[in-house]
C-alpha cells in the first residue's frame, strides 16, 4: 500500500463523518440557502479528493517529514483551530473569529499589530452581516446581542 492510499483512507472515512454530522444539522424553514450548503460542499470535496489522491501515483518509498521548527507554528495553529471549533457555538462567530485570526496571525509571525487588529475586527464583522442580513445564512451570535 502507498503513502498516497494510506493517507487516503482516513480522510475519507474523515469527510464520510463530516458529511454525516452536516446531515445531522437543524434545517431552519424560511432560509433560502441553509447553514448545511457549505459543510456539505466541504465533506464532499474532501471525499473526492481523498478519492483521487487514494488513486494517485507516488513515489516509492515516500515517507513524510515534518521539521521540529514547523512542528513548532503547525502545532499551535491546529490547537487554536480545534479551540475556535469548540468555541464557535457558545461565544459566537464574531468575538471567535476575532480572536482567532489576530492570535493565529501572531502565531504566524505577522507583526503588525494595528493592521493585524484592525482586519481580526473588520472582516468577522463584515462576513457577519453579509451572512446574516443579506444572505439569510445563520451564523451563531455566541454571547452578542446582535
Amino acid at each position: 500500500m502507498t503513502m498516497n492510499q494510506k493517507i487516503s483512507i482516513p480522510l475519507f472515512i474523515l469527510a464520510i463523518g463530516y458529511l454525516l454530522a452536516t446531515w445531522l444539522l437543524p434545517k431552519y424553514e424560511y432560509i433560502l440557502i441553509d447553514a448545511d450548503i457549505f459543510p456539505f460542499l466541504l465533506g464532499g470535496l474532501l471525499a473526492l479528493f481523498s478519492v483521487i489522491l487514494f488513486f494517485s501515483k507516488d513515489e516509492e518509498g515516500a515517507k513524510i517529514y515534518i521539521a521540529k521548527d514547523d512542528l513548532k507554528v503547525i502545532v499551535p495553529v491546529v490547537l487554536l483551530m480545534l479551540l475556535y471549533i469548540l468555541l464557535l457555538e457558545p461565544v459566537g462567530f464574531v468575538i471567535t473569529t476575532v480572536c482567532f485570526i489576530f492570535i493565529c496571525s501572531l502565531l504566524l509571525g505577522y507583526k503588525k499589530h494595528v493592521t493585524n487588529g484592525i482586519v481580526a475586527v473588520l472582516f468577522p464583522v463584515a462576513f457577519y452581516f453579509l451572512f446574516t442580513r443579506y444572505l439569510m445564512i445563520a451564523l451563531p451570535s455566541g454571547i452578542l446581542p446582535i
